[in-house]
């Protein structure tokens, strides 16, 4: 137990956030059991450290620990918090990375049971599903979702500016000029730049090189396949190989209709196992789906599109293997993912590109014309190149103002 008290005090002093986001700011622990799930490197240890600062930072009733520590090869969890409410009379115990302890759900449900004045702040990945588990913890825990920056977080890191946080409606209704204050901001378009290599991912402003960023990310797929997969499916070792392969595959395609036959016979696999791998790697975090309909139901077959979850992850990627990447695939990427990202469902346009909340959009550059979209109402254009709005044409990078 010492052990783990040294480690979370020195944490405590060593993990700083750079930037206050506006997740923090949100959060209440309104609920005994809270987990925090997000993909690999947006930032979850950090936000478990930064609550216990504000919260517990010279009270002994506060305690960081992590599921991966050797110490649990031979003890569990509820050792720990039976010796941390006997000996400090705990309060609050944050968990990370909760999904690499083998029998999280079974245990924390006893310990919601046993211990009802203790509370859980955990932190997992993506894949997490509390109500498909064997234990059932839906009506015990709720999980808050965590991402990467939005280029709204980025921005204000990066140049100490405050900007407002935007609706769909401020965006494409309102006539107040939203984005004349955003759009005077000095080399905007180039910082949006800079947020689709490197601006998603927190660390990366802990980080000198972009070559030490891009293995950064590298690591985050590879840990992601070997460990978060590995310790949430049933797989088999040599099997592995094929979801490097699946991710491979979507980084370096243009979007375009779905084949999983096609990509099944290429990796000489079936299409129940490709499916399911697939949607896999869209649950932990690593893949996006566009679907078809208005569908919640994000299985593949209702998928029209697939990406790389970010676009730091497909300019890694790419550049890692020398290829060449498409702007176009990196403009509906950033479109879809803010939106996504920010709670608004995103479906498939056979118009446009993406319909959300009744709008129609079309997303381009500079030289974008209206053509496709010119009878169609409540129809927009977003372009990449542009600073203001007009008419029906808006700034791309206003939907990173989103959240």
């Amino acid at each position: 137990m010492n052990n783990f008290i040294q480690t979370y005090k020195r944490l405590l002093e060593q993990v700083t956030p750079a930037y206050y986001r506006n997740f923090y700011g949100n959060f209440k622990m309104d609920n005994r059991f809270i987990g925090v799930v997000g993909a690999r490197g947006v930032g979850k240890t950090t936000f478990l450290l930064q609550y216990l600062r504000e919260n517990y930072r010279d009270s002994e009733k506060g305690l960081y620990i992590s599921a991966d520590n050797l110490y649990f090869a031979d003890h569990t969890l509820i050792e720990i918090v039976d010796q941390f409410v006997k000996l400090y009379d705990g309060e609050l115990l944050c968990i990370d990375e909760i999904h690499e302890y083998k029998n999280w759900n079974q245990e924390l449900k006893n310990i919601f049971d046993s211990y009802p004045n203790v509370q859980i702040l955990f932190s997992g990945s993506s894949s997490i599903d509390l109500i498909k588990g064997k234990y059932d913890l839906s009506r015990r825990v709720i999980l808050r979702q965590m991402y990467g920056f939005s280029f709204r977080e980025y921005l204000e890191f990066r140049t100490g500016n405050k900007y407002p946080i935007l609706t769909i409606k401020d965006i494409f209704e309102s006539t107040s000029g939203v984005d004349k204050e955003i759009g005077s901001t000095v080399k905007l378009l180039g910082y949006l730049n800079e947020y689709w290599k490197k601006g998603y991912y927190p660390t990366s402003n802990t980080i000198l090189t972009y070559e030490v960023f891009k293995d950064t990310l590298m690591g985050i797929i590879e840990k992601t396949i070997y460990e978060d997969i590995t310790s949430s499916y049933a797989l088999k070792t040599e099997n592995l190989d094929t979801f490097k392969k699946i991710i491979y595959f979507f980084a370096t395609s243009e979007p375009g209709s779905v084949s999983i036959n096609k990509l099944a016979n290429s990796l000489g696999k079936d299409h129940a196992t490709i499916t399911e791998y697939v949607q896999i790697l869209r649950d932990t975090g690593i893949l996006r789906f566009l679907l078809i309909d208005k569908s919640r139901h994000a299985l593949v077959r209702n998928t029209e599109k697939i990406y790389l979850d970010n676009t730091n992850l497909l300019y890694s990627i790419n550049e890692t293997i020398g290829k060449e990447i498409h702007i176009g695939t990196i403009r509906e990427l950033f479109a879809i993912s803010s939106l996504e990202d920010s709670g608004y469902n995103v479906f498939y346009s056979k118009m446009g590109d993406i319909i959300t909340k009744d709008y129609t959009i079309e997303i381009g550059g500079l030289k974008k014309s209206s053509n496709q979209i010119k009878n169609v109402p409540n129809s927009f254009i977003l372009k990449d190149d542009i600073l203001y709005s007009s008419l029906n044409i808006r700034p791309l990078y206003l939907l990173g103002f989103l959240r």
